[in-house]
């Protein structure tokens, strides 16, 4: 099913305090937080600091709201056994809470080496692998290496839970809509690619992770072209830049989804669902773009 989440930012220079309201605050709304990828041991915001102020927040935010929370920490480091380590001090901050807790890990970065290495150690933990760098290989302007949808095949073959995988053209990254071949070549067992089909004999999938400047209102099109939900939409600009607050911006989000599951119009479902429609304030260039005349149609004057 579908999973609703953001990512915090900044990346860089966000002390450990304001970091752990600021997922208690999505948190109250939303299911799925996660480190950006330069986000791991800095001086201004430690590991050993931020962790435990995040349990706390993820507890605080599941009593409040009876539903479970998700929280993917970024273990990347310069060597596996301090990735390790990182990520053995995250389970035991987390207690019982730990199997909430997915690792991030940046693959394209660290290498195949260090996504294994984290598979074989934990091999119950849902490992995420972030792919920040890949453009130098995979972008059609790059003069060589090998494309997105090649990394996406090596990240399940090292076992990766969940990978990105753009936005397919409905984002601000790269992308066409025929990316949705990504999706489908990671999440299925058997599948025809663009060259030949794929048997995959039962290996476990990975999961599509949708990020890059998506929001509420782009979402019904995207969910549109790739056919299904199944997938984890990380929108940070889409929850934190929501008009009313980030809970409000994670609501708008799966509903969203829920309005294109039920095949409504846009605008239409927006009249019943608040955070939806407030959406469409929120971010009023996509808004124009998306869906002319929808100030009149929902009552919007300014």
């Amino acid at each position: 099913g579908y999973i609703a989440g953001t990512i915090i930012k900044p990346k860089l220079g966000l002390r450990p305090e304001p970091f752990a309201e600021a997922a208690y605050q999505f948190w109250l709304g939303g299911d799925f937080i996660k480190n950006d990828e330069p986000q791991g041991n800095q001086v201004f915001a430690p590991l050993k600091k931020v962790m435990p102020l995040v349990a706390d927040a993820m507890k605080r935010a599941q009593d409040e709201t009876g539903q479970a929370k998700l929280f993917s920490a970024n273990i990347t480091a310069d060597d596996h056994f301090e990735m390790c380590a990182r990520a053995d001090f995250i389970l035991e901050t987390f207690g019982k809470d730990a199997d909430h807790v997915a690792f991030l890990v940046d693959g394209f970065v660290g290498g195949p080496g260090m996504v294994t290495t984290a598979r074989r150690q934990y091999p119950n933990q849902y490992l995420h692998y972030h792919r920040a760098g890949h453009g130098m290989v995979t972008s059609p302007s790059s003069k060589r290496g090998y494309t997105a949808f090649v990394l996406a095949k090596m990240s399940r073959l090292q076992g990766a839970s969940g990978i990105h995988v753009g936005t397919m053209g409905y984002g601000k990254m790269e992308g066409e809509a025929d990316d949705r071949i990504i999706a489908y070549m990671i999440e299925r067992d058997s599948v025809e690619g663009p060259v030949y089909h794929q048997e995959w004999y039962g290996m476990k999938p990975t999961t599509p992770i949708i990020s890059g400047g998506m929001n509420a209102l782009r979402l019904p099109g995207f969910f549109e072209n790739l056919g299904h939900g199944n997938v984890i939409n990380t929108a940070g600009g889409g929850s934190y830049g929501h008009i009313d607050s980030p809970a409000a911006g994670a609501i708008s989000l799966r509903q969203a989804y829920e309005c294109w599951k039920a095949g409504a119009d846009p605008i239409e479902f927006a009249k019943e669902h608040k955070e939806f429609a407030r959406a469409f304030e929120s971010f009023p260039h996509d808004a124009d773009m998306l869906y002319p005349g929808w100030r009149e149609k929902l009552g919007v004057h300014k």
